[in-house]
């Protein structure tokens, strides 16, 4: 019965789901389907724990606070994603009940700037160059970007090619350059 059960909940759920959720991106940003789910079950550490519910791929940034809302009325478990490169299996979805937000087309990437940071104290008070990017631009992207401007993005992961901004700084991804500059964080 309890197996039995579970089809109809599931059911109940998606359509709610489907529902909350196209209210603040298209539906076919919604995935319930197979594809959509095998394809984010796992990241590159190849650990398969649970298939995720619903796997979300907003079309900007704008999109995120609300969807993020909605999977959290929901009870959904919310897992960022980009290129799913990481070895730390951030993106490994725990429980079946978890919304899988790829962040692959936010792409968004301005010219390198020098900006005065807010929050640092008066000694520190001095303009860095820093580049405003979606999070699912590829690292490689921005490594090339401050190049043309005479500087180094010194996160430097060996998946750079591959892995996206917003997971570097969510992993605090390092690579060889860490050693002189330090990890994304930094």
């Amino acid at each position: 019965e309890s197996f039995e059960r579970w089809f109809a909940d599931t059911r109940d759920l998606r359509k709610k789901a489907l529902k909350a959720l196209s209210r603040h991106t298209r539906k076919d940003n919604i995935g319930f389907d197979g594809l959509a789910r095998v394809a984010h079950v796992t990241d590159a550490t190849d650990w398969r724990v649970e298939y995720p519910f619903v796997v979300l791929t907003p079309d900007t940034e704008a999109e995120m606070a609300p969807l993020v809302r909605e999977c959290i009325v929901l009870g959904l478990t919310i897992i960022p994603r980009g290129g799913g490169t990481g070895y730390t299996g951030g993106a490994v979805p725990l429980d079946a009940k978890s919304a899988v937000i790829n962040t692959e087309k936010l792409i968004d990437m301005g010219a390198v700037e020098m900006k005065r940071l807010p929050g640092l104290s008066e000694e520190n008070a001095r303009d860095y160059a820093t580049v405003s990017t979606g999070a699912g631009v590829v690292t490689r992207r921005v490594m090339e970007r401050a190049e043309e401007a005479g500087f180094v993005f010194a996160c430097d992961p060996t998946s750079a090619e591959a892995s996206c901004v917003g997971g570097n700084i969510a992993m605090n991804a390092g690579g060889k350059k860490a050693v002189l500059w330090g990890t994304a964080l930094d």
